[in-house]
């Protein structure tokens, strides 16, 4: 029942995308219906926009026509996104190379039974007119200036060999090493191009169908009921892949058509410009990916004792997109080079029952599982290597992303990609509608009141940047005051923290002078009957004399060196627990400095929404005119610094030379032990002693610039996680209100032409755009309803 239920819903799907594409295709053919739009003047739609949308609705057919979901797999450079596709996969079907690697996006179909993998590269003749091409640039003067410069360097030189022997280009690559030498030829052809000055033809490749697949079977979806449809991985070039803007429109490009998207970021470098991009991108196709978003924060094997664990990872993730976008449990952190080996070392022992000793990957397990071990040892030892890659699997965190992604996406694959398409749908039919309308309303107004519709909107464009610019000032004054705030608390802490050293100071020195004590216990103090002649000749007791303690000195020693150690521990403890007191007692503040930056915004946004847009709509009769307003949540600032303190490493270990007293040798010595005299009959002998020294000084020193290091960093941290997101929030929000207002002016202004033609063609227009517009309704509901139906699965 459910399979024929997805099979009725498929074909509903396929309708509604095909009457998608034909009322698209009869605007684009339709004589003064879109224009071409190539200024600067944009209007709400025009024909460049109509024909991306036919491309996208065309490849949703296909989706939807092989009930394939096509999850696709974005990152940073460096952030494991080869190695991501190969852990799920559980083959290293796509190489792992230092530069990049994802030049043309790749699709890795999962097909049942198919171990060996091939690479399809059936739309071949685009690049053998490249090669053909950069051959014949070769023979110019300029191409041997190129070929010079590029021989001067190993890294570059090796790419002229792509075109010496073009081999390496066919139709079908089969098994791992054919698969990783087409790819990484064709990646190299793209910079080869670079370099000489062409363009690798990516245009050819925009359409899915015309992509490079790899078929294969995914070792996670070995014996999974493939009825519901299929799972299809798509590769696709990150923001910065070999330092070309084409690839940032093309990764633009393939999410917008994805069915969902895993995002691989590096937990290392969370913060770097590159991932800012991918959260860009993310952010700007949030509106068609609601619900099938999710984040993979790779490499977290390599977190330290100071790093975000799991759980303030994913909260910390979705607080860097867009509100709503990204729930907490949609991020998944984990290690994605411990997956692939642990999988692949699974898959091995169960295929074979060994581990074949002689591959390369072999020894990356064994490092990785075993550490030190020698490998043979693991080879030999089937059940042990089982228990190694079992725990690296589990350590690898990656099994609740397969469960929950990977696994989850497979047996709903059909209902997906129907959710997809139904999602285009209802966002293309809402544009078409909202540009149809508005164009037949033109129509039906004077010149004059089309200008006086234009003037208007114009001076809503500027009341709109005084909006802006109040907003903004009103920022700057309470970005102040947090940073005036902050300031106040270092100034506090620093005093604290004097303080409580001050008393540690007096504390150290207390149980320096009680180990002294001690320690000089252990020296005889006996007197006998003479001992009255030294009190009666006030020679005192030498004991006094030797006392090395120093109550003003800056330095505090000990003989023990776990009392040290013990006293810095204290000291350390002291510092975080200050640290941590003050960001507790600031985040209440800065939550509450935020929220008034919050709430004065809203306050100008809805403002400017419901009167400036108000306006509009009244005055346009256009309903729906809204835009999406959120703010970085608070509760994720993060600072760390407070627990980096190691001040073990001030303590000094020095070596003294101590004075000691023992009897003398001899008669007078004998006589003074049996008389037990306690001044006569000793002698002074010298000995080195270990002391664990503490200068409180240095110590002072290096808490207080720690404090400052760590203020500096929740400074830092406001600026980046607070300050930088507040102000994109404004500038975002203000950009598309101004450029959503500017499209209607410049729709209005060509309506305004529209109403210069003669009279019988601005009737054929009138009638082109409502016989247009009445077809619309219909898509919208249906679609509708084609969502509605779809919850219950998905």
């Amino acid at each position: 029942m459910h399979e024929k239920n997805i099979a009725l819903l498929c074909d509903e799907a396929d309708r509604l995308l095909q009457l998608n594409i034909n009322l698209l295709r009869q605007m684009v053919d339709e004589p003064d219906v879109l224009s071409d739009s190539k200024n600067e003047n944009r209007l709400l739609f025009d024909k460049q926009k109509a024909l991306k949308r036919i491309e996208e609705l065309e490849g949703e057919q296909i989706k939807t026509a092989r009930r394939e979901m096509v999850l696709a797999v974005v990152g940073t450079m460096k952030a494991g996104k080869s190695t991501t596709i190969n852990a799920i996969v559980g083959q290293e079907i796509l190489p792992n190379r230092n530069r990049p690697m994802t030049s043309v996006p790749t699709l890795i179909r999962h097909v049942p039974g198919k171990t060996e993998p091939v690479l399809h590269l059936e739309h071949i003749q685009p690049v053998r007119n490249l090669l053909s091409t950069l051959q014949q640039k070769l023979d110019t003067p300029a191409g041997q200036q190129v070929t010079q410069t590029l021989q001067q360097t190993g890294d570059t030189c090796e790419l002229l060999d792509i075109l010496a022997n073009d081999g390496w280009l066919k139709n079908e690559y089969h098994g791992e090493e054919e698969i990783f030498t087409g790819l990484a030829s064709l990646n190299d052809l793209v910079r080869l191009a670079a370099a000489m000055g062409s363009e690798f033809p990516f245009d050819e490749y925009a359409e899915v169908q015309k992509l490079p697949v790899i078929d294969v079977e995914f070792s996670h979806l070995v014996g999974m009921d493939a009825c519901q449809g299929t799972l299809t991985l798509l590769d696709t070039p990150g923001p910065n892949e070999a330092g070309q803007p084409q690839m940032e429109v093309m990764m633009r490009d393939q999410l917008q058509k994805a069915s969902a998207v895993l995002a691989v970021m590096d937990y290392t470098q969370m913060n770097s410009k590159a991932d800012e991009d991918v959260r860009k991108e993310l952010n700007a196709i949030a509106d068609v990916s609601a619900g099938r978003l999710f984040v993979l924060v790779n490499k977290f094997d390599e977190k330290d004792r100071n790093g975000d664990g799991a759980d303030a990872v994913r909260q910390k993730v979705p607080a860097m997109l867009n509100s709503d976008v990204l729930p907490a449990s949609r991020v998944y952190p984990g290690s994605s080079r411990q997956a692939y080996l642990a999988n692949r070392a699974l898959h091995e022992l169960r295929k074979n029952g060994t581990l074949p000793v002689d591959e390369a990957w072999v020894d990356d397990f064994v490092r990785e599982a075993f550490g030190r071990m020698k490998k043979e040892y693991v080879c030999k030892d089937s059940e042990m290597a089982t228990e190694g890659a079992t725990d690296l699997w589990e350590g690898s965190l990656i099994d609740q992303l397969i469960t929950e992604v990977i696994q989850s996406s497979h047996s709903r694959a059909a209902a997906l990609a129907v959710d997809s398409a139904a999602a285009k749908l209802m966002q293309n039919a809402e544009n078409v509608s909202e540009y149809l309308s508005l164009r037949h309303q033109g129509l039906q107004q004077s010149i004059q009141s089309l200008q006086a519709h234009i003037s208007s909107l114009l001076a809503d464009i500027r009341e709109i940047a005084d909006c802006q610019e109040q907003v903004t000032a009103d920022v700057r004054m309470a970005m102040e005051e947090i940073d005036t705030k902050t300031r106040e608390l270092l100034t506090g802490v620093c005093t604290s923290l004097e303080e409580e050293l001050n008393d540690y100071f007096r504390s150290g020195k207390r149980k320096e002078q009680q180990m002294l004590e001690e320690e000089n216990s252990a020296q005889p103090r006996e007197r006998n009957a003479f001992a009255f002649f030294h009190d009666i000749f006030g020679t005192g007791n030498q004991h006094d004399r030797m006392r090395d303690f120093d109550p003003d000195s800056p330095e505090i020693k000990f003989s023990d060196r776990r009392e040290a150690l013990e006293l810095m521990t204290q000291i350390e403890s002291t510092v975080t627990s200050l640290h941590r007191e003050a960001e507790a007692q600031f985040r209440p503040e800065l939550e509450k400095i935020v929220r008034g930056i919050e709430t004065g915004f809203r306050g100008t946004a809805l403002y400017a929404t419901e009167n400036i847009a108000g306006r509009i709509n009244a005055r346009l009769e256009d309903e729906g005119f809204t835009v999406k307003i959120s703010f970085p949540a608070v509760s994720q600032l993060q600072t760390r610094l407070a627990v980096k303190t190691n001040l073990s490493a001030l303590m000094e270990e020095r070596t003294e030379t101590v004075t000691r007293r023992c009897r003398q040798d001899g008669v007078w010595g004998t006589l003074c032990r049996w008389a037990n005299t306690s001044d006569w009959g000793w002698k002074e002998y010298s000995v080195d002693v270990s002391r664990s020294v503490i200068n409180i000084n240095k110590v002072r020193e290096e808490v207080m610039s720690l404090t400052r290091a760590y203020f500096g960093e929740l400074q830092a941290s406001i600026e980046q996680d607070i300050n930088q997101p507040v102000r994109q929030e404004i500038d975002a929000f203000f950009c598309a209100f101004r450029e959503k207002v500017e499209q209607l002016r410049n729709t209005l202004i060509q309506s305004s032409e529209d109403r210069k033609r003669d009279q019988q063609a601005q009737e054929r227009l009138t009638g082109r755009l409502q016989a247009l517009n009445e077809r619309v309704p219909e898509l919208i509901t249906d679609s509708k309803a084609l969502r509605e139906e779809l919850e219950t699965m998905l």
